[in-house]
């Protein structure tokens, strides 16, 4: 099963590193926010797929958990504001999104885990390993986040549909591709808060493989 996860690393880090690649040369924000977040889904797929082969630790599951269930999601939606929103609002996001991740961070890492619940040889439930509130506070960064990145994607496809010529086609196409690819993403997450692991790791790369092949749609073909 840590086949699963390790591939949606390796695919989160080749989406994130095209997307550095586009923000070098074409200097847009979104860009680079959206390789952040790519980098935060290949950093918690790897840890999934070393907990799943080695076994988990305390260290890993809080890796795993950050950038897996709390802030991955809200980066990948301050990407949105920055493609769709004024530059003064998504600054102001910028700050919000960065103040309320240290203080996730913070609230992971001094969490009092249960390491009976690590002894499992598949992705552990977070019932019972973190505490109630942290648990909690994954629950709001990750719905809030989900209704931006999908809310952002379908009413841009929406916005684009009727307008004339192919790439304008191509980018409704893409838009609907990214949001299902998040929609994804987030019910194999749930999934994973029940200790169904090998839904989780299958939904994972499923789900960040369709938001690389709409970003992908976004680029003109080549002729």
């Amino acid at each position: 099963m840590w086949l699963f996860p390790a591939a949606a690393s390796a695919v989160s880090g080749i989406f994130s590193g095209t997307l550095a690649r586009g923000w070098v040369s074409r200097r847009r924000p979104n860009l680079l926010v959206w390789s952040v977040a790519l980098a935060m889904f290949a950093v918690a797929s790897l840890a999934a797929a070393l907990g799943l082969l080695i076994g988990w630790s305390a260290p890993v599951f809080r890796i795993y958990y950050l950038f897996g269930a709390i802030v991955n999601v809200p980066v990948l939606a301050l990407g949105s504001i920055y493609l769709l929103a004024s530059r003064r609002v998504a600054h102001i996001a910028a700050v919000v999104v960065l103040i309320a991740g240290l203080w996730a961070a913070g609230e992971v890492f001094a969490a009092d885990l249960d390491r009976a619940g690590l002894a499992t040889s598949g992705i552990p439930r977070a019932s019972e390993v973190m505490p109630g509130p942290v648990r909690t506070l994954s629950r709001y960064f990750s719905f809030t986040g989900f209704l931006v990145v999908a809310g952002a994607a379908l009413r841009s496809s929406w916005t684009l549909r009727n307008k004339a010529g192919e790439q304008m086609r191509r980018l409704a196409q893409a838009n609907i591709l990214i949001a299902a690819g998040t929609i994804v993403v987030a019910v194999a997450s749930g999934f994973a808060r029940y200790g169904q692991g090998l839904v989780f790791s299958v939904g994972l790369l499923a789900g960040v493989t369709v938001m690389f092949a709409g970003f992908m749609k976004t680029r003109p073909p080549r002729a």
